[in-house]
């Protein structure tokens, strides 16, 4: 399936999920919560047991995990960098013009979607213990498919309704949620969170060029996957490089699985669209009911549109980028 194609998938299945509250069959809020913790668990659950149980996987690990997770890091830091930076401009021409807009990304340290801070936000063992629990339910099934012969099961059709219904229960608890569309696709966050992961993640390709001295066509295809690690690496083995595919499968992986343990902590801090910028493509399926859960309901459009901008770029970057050498 297209890039376009699965945007309107997901946003079909949002959209039903909207419907059936409109329609007043929907449960209550605090079930659609459990579920959508629920089937998030069972997400990290497939993707670990897939990543223990496929032998040509496991096999590849010591030959491109450094580079993987080398890529990975570089992109996430690059991306923090980026949205942090594109944030203090925007602060910087909001007090030129006046001071800061209530409520706007900047003046309050979750970016208008919680309670008032003092901006250090002190880190305990809350603030940790979700990143361990996803964490865990990962390790679980990674160890369970080691353990398990190596299984021909569709995990992309497994995944892919596993989403499905996630998205449904967004779409159902931003409807409950009674948060405006229109007023919320208006803010700057819309254009500046996918615009500046976007730079922030090429700032790291071009670093780890430099640092595992591998063309800069080629780092900047592995870091143009902005996590979506299904599309990126067919589309490098397909030009020909399944090494470099296998790279960007993990390093995509990878990304996202430090996404989800980042996530938790950076929508705790003075810049919390980070926390969807760390999701890349991902913000718009994977990793959206994660950042949701820590955000609140009104982070849903920014990152949705951000990982959805993303993924469209995916398939024109990542060929692009390789073939410059």
């Amino acid at each position: 399936m297209g890039a376009f194609a699965q945007i309107l998938v997901l946003l079909a299945f949002m959209a039903a999920g909207a419907l059936i509250h409109r329609v007043r069959l929907s449960p209550p809020a605090k079930v659609t919560d459990r579920l959508i913790k629920m089937v998030l668990w069972v997400l990290l659950l497939v993707m670990g047991f897939r990543l223990g149980n496929a032998r040509e996987l496991r096999d590849r690990l010591g030959e491109i995990g450094l580079l993987a997770v080398g890529t990975a890091l570089a992109t996430l830091a690059g991306t923090i960098a980026a949205i942090c930076a594109a944030y203090s401009l925007l602060d910087a021409m909001r007090t030129r013009r006046g001071g800061h807009r209530a409520g706007a990304p900047g003046a309050r340290p979750d970016g208008g979607s919680g309670p008032v801070t003092d901006g250090s936000p002190r880190l305990g063992w809350e603030h940790f213990k979700g990143p361990s629990v996803l964490l865990v339910v990962v390790i679980v099934g990674f160890v369970t498919g080691l353990a398990l012969p190596e299984l021909a099961l569709d995990y992309g059709s497994v995944t892919g309704w596993v989403l499905n219904a996630l998205l449904f229960m967004i779409g159902l608890q931003f409807a409950q949620s009674g948060i405006s569309l229109r007023s919320a696709f208006v803010r700057a966050d819309t254009a500046l969170v996918p615009i500046a992961t976007m730079v922030g993640s090429l700032a790291g390709g071009l670093v780890v060029a430099a640092a595992f001295s591998i063309s800069a066509g080629k780092a900047l295809s592995l870091a143009a996957g902005f996590g979506w690690y299904s599309l990126s690496g067919v589309l490098l083995s397909d030009l020909g490089d399944p090494v470099l595919g296998s790279a960007a499968f993990l390093a995509n992986m990878a990304r996202e699985s430090m996404a989800l343990l980042l996530i938790p902590l950076l929508s705790r801090s003075k810049r919390p669209y980070t926390a969807v910028g760390a999701g890349g493509a991902t913000a718009m399926d994977v990793t959206l009911p994660l950042i949701e859960q820590c955000l609140g309901p009104d982070s849903v459009p920014v990152s949705f549109t951000s990982g959805a901008i993303l993924s469209l770029l995916v398939p024109v970057l990542v060929p692009l980028f390789y073939g410059l050498g």
